[in-house]
């Protein structure tokens, strides 16, 4: 007998749909994101502007690694 387990996408689904502080915690991801692309856009970067990014970017990895303690949790119940 084998045991099944569910995809992390399928995991992921799951989270966004039951889990508001999940599907919170995602969407304030993709924003981080949005927001460092911008800066990525630029050749220079002043100072302020250098220390900015360094900050999105420390935000966006502390919510990576929420997102993905969360879906470890899940798959823990689920499998």
């Amino acid at each position: 007998m084998h045991q099944m387990h569910v995809s992390e996408d399928a995991l992921k689904i799951k989270l966004r749909k039951e889990d508001p502080e999940y599907a919170e915690l995602e969407l304030a991801h993709r924003r981080l994101d949005d927001q460092l692309m911008r800066y990525e856009l630029h050749v220079y970067l002043s100072p302020e502007d250098e220390q900015m990014r360094r900050e999105l970017q420390k935000k966006k990895l502390a919510l990576k690694d929420q997102l993905a303690a969360m879906l470890e949790r899940e798959a823990a119940h689920v499998n």
